[in-house]
């Protein structure tokens, strides 16, 4: 079945006049970047940005890896792996001059697919830290009413060995994506927990995660949250 979604993110490129229009000088060289991450069990998918090839066989937890292009507007295509005649979902994206973009593939709880579209805001930050931030593409429900919504802690040992617990991202619904927080660099574990409960959904050693100075991750978690051989965490390195 095709799906066509205009995704969330249209953003209008910003064109530069020149003095001198008759020469090559004159004409403004842009330049954005896109990803796109597959969480979608059990299936494996082609991407194309209008005509051009970004991924083949992408697989479940898999990505694309951030592709370049010329800033301006296109469209997006994802197939079935190998069907480029069998449009699975598209739709159109515009590109900014100088931006990063991610876009995660997913299916909600009624198995219908959805796409989320998400500015990478990759600035600097202050020495000694990294930048994380949390996309949440599990949908999962609590009862049949109940949608579930979950908090992201962040546990870090201590020179004296205590525990340091900080909770960076509250009552995350599905498809949430916060936006980057500093985290101090060193090792780290990442807990899902229920929302303002100590109650983790991933174990109770956490999600390692060592965060390098200067760098910016992206922590995904997907599959049902409520079923422990179901939910998988993994990190998007930008």
């Amino acid at each position: 079945m095709k799906h066509w979604i205009y995704f969330v993110l249209i953003i209008a490129t910003v064109g530069i006049v020149a003095c001198n229009k008759d020469s090559d000088d004159s004409i403004p060289v842009t330049s954005s970047n896109i990803n796109l991450f597959q969480a979608i069990p059990g299936r494996s998918f082609d991407v194309y940005v209008d005509t051009v090839s970004i991924g083949k066989g992408v697989e479940y937890g898999g990505s694309t890896g951030y592709k370049s292009f010329e800033a301006k507007r296109y469209v997006m295509m994802i197939t079935p792996a190998g069907k480029p005649d069998s449009p699975y979902i598209g739709g159109q994206i515009s590109l900014r001059n100088g931006y990063h973009y991610s876009i995660f593939l997913s299916e909600n709880n009624e198995r219908l697919p959805q796409v989320l579209l998400v500015e990478d805001n990759l600035r600097t930050t202050t020495a000694g830290y990294g930048r994380m931030r949390y996309v949440n593409l599990s949908d999962a429900f609590i009862n049949n009413f109940t949608r579930l919504t979950v908090d992201i802690k962040v546990h870090t040992t201590l020179l004296d060995g205590r525990i340091d617990t900080a909770r960076y991202f509250r009552r995350l619904s599905y498809q949430a994506a916060t936006d980057f927080a500093d985290v101090a660099a060193g090792p780290h574990s990442l807990f899902v927990t229920y929302p303002d409960s100590t109650l983790a959904l991933n174990g109770t050693s956490g999600y390692s995660c060592n965060i390098e100075d200067q760098k910016h991750y992206t922590i995904i978690g997907y599959g049902n949250a409520m079923k422990p051989d179901s939910f998988k965490l993994t990190t998007f390195v930008h």
